[in-house]
């Protein structure tokens, strides 16, 4: 009877162990918890409302830019358009006028950029800071020389090979987007369209057949996706296109090649048209800033990308381009789909 008492003192005694164990255990991962909280400090002031102005200028369009106005971090409301702003363009330090409101917080002036100016956007607001965005619009690169040639790729299919040939300025930094795309025709059912044939004329009755819809021909332009493995390109846009700079061949002329795939072509004769842009050093920041935010959006790993904004006090881009295009008739495959 002795022995089995102390044995029950022992259990007892081994339980309460056990208790003040796990109340133990319990009472440093509160004081863990508690010791792991961390005050982050917003600072507001960088989070205050700010003016956004995003327009890209081109030689070949009257000036356009958008103007809104940013959010509170801690604000879930929509993006405002800033409708009763006034907003000034100049060329060269010289004001060239107001531009006006068309709808949506666009802003427009009938104006032509010119090649080689410099050219400023300023915005004015009663309820924030005023704002400036500085650009140029520089001459376009002309393409000197298409080559091209039909190939097949490691898996039968036939690609068009293309070797695009252009002369980069000496002297100064440059930089580029290249983008290829493709105009074709093609049928579509309309069912507005009404026709009549005559099946019949008689003396006394004229039979007439009435059908209801048809095919009409229409006309589309559409990025073509290409392939190029060539040791200048920086990035391969998210929107079409690969962008980049001179940094290995300044000054020199230069061949850049790629391909893409034959059956891409939805026509029996496609229009490829080849584009190459000058961009303005803040286009071209802007450009390669936003492509590396969204490849690197979904990747909780990633190290977050900070998009490039030439808006002083503000927010957004104001940047130049200009474009030269040089096109070819390529002739479509014979699939099905051609046959209308």
């Amino acid at each position: 009877m002795k022995f089995i008492n102390k044995i029950n003192i022992k259990l007892n005694s081994l339980k309460k162990i056990w208790q003040i164990t796990i109340y133990s255990l319990i009472f440093s991962f509160f004081i863990i918890g508690i010791a792991c909280e961390k005050t982050i400090n917003i600072d507001l002031e960088d989070a205050k409302i700010k003016i956004v102005v995003n327009g890209l200028i081109t030689p070949d369009s009257t000036i356009t830019v958008n103007v809104t106005r940013s959010r509170h971090i801690l604000d879930n409301a929509n993006i405002s358009s800033l409708t009763n702003a006034t907003v000034n363009l100049y060329e060269n330090n010289v004001l060239i006028g107001n531009m006006n409101h068309i709808g949506n917080g666009n802003y427009k002036i009938e104006y032509y950029p010119k090649f080689g100016k410099e050219y400023k956007v300023k915005v004015e607001h009663p309820d924030y800071d005023d704002v400036f965005g500085v650009t140029k619009v520089l001459p376009n690169i002309p393409i000197t020389k298409i080559d091209t040639s039909t190939v097949l790729d490691e898996y039968g299919d036939k690609v068009i090979a293309f070797n695009i040939n252009f002369t980069d300025p000496t002297n100064e930094e440059n930089y580029y987007l290249f983008n290829i795309s493709n105009t074709y025709t093609y049928e579509e059912w309309d069912e507005n369209i009404i026709t009549y044939d005559t099946l019949y004329v008689g003396p006394d009755t004229t039979i007439v057949d009435i059908n209801y819809g048809g095919n009409i021909t229409k006309k589309r332009t559409e990025n073509l996706w290409f392939n190029s493995d060539d040791i200048i390109i920086e990035e391969y846009m998210w929107s079409n296109g690969v962008i980049f700079s001179d940094e290995i061949i300044n000054g020199s002329n230069y061949t850049l090649t790629g391909e893409f795939n034959k059956w891409a072509l939805y026509s029996s004769e496609n229009t490829i048209t080849f584009e190459l842009y000058a961009l303005s050093p803040e286009t071209f920041k802007y450009y390669k800033s936003v492509n590396q935010h969204y490849n690197t959006s979904e990747d909780p790993f990633a190290e977050p990308v900070i998009v490039y904004t030439n808006i002083e006090n503000g927010i957004g881009i104001f940047g130049g381009s200009s474009v030269y295009k040089d096109s070819i008739i390529v002739v479509g495959e014979e699939w099905e789909y051609y046959d209308y």
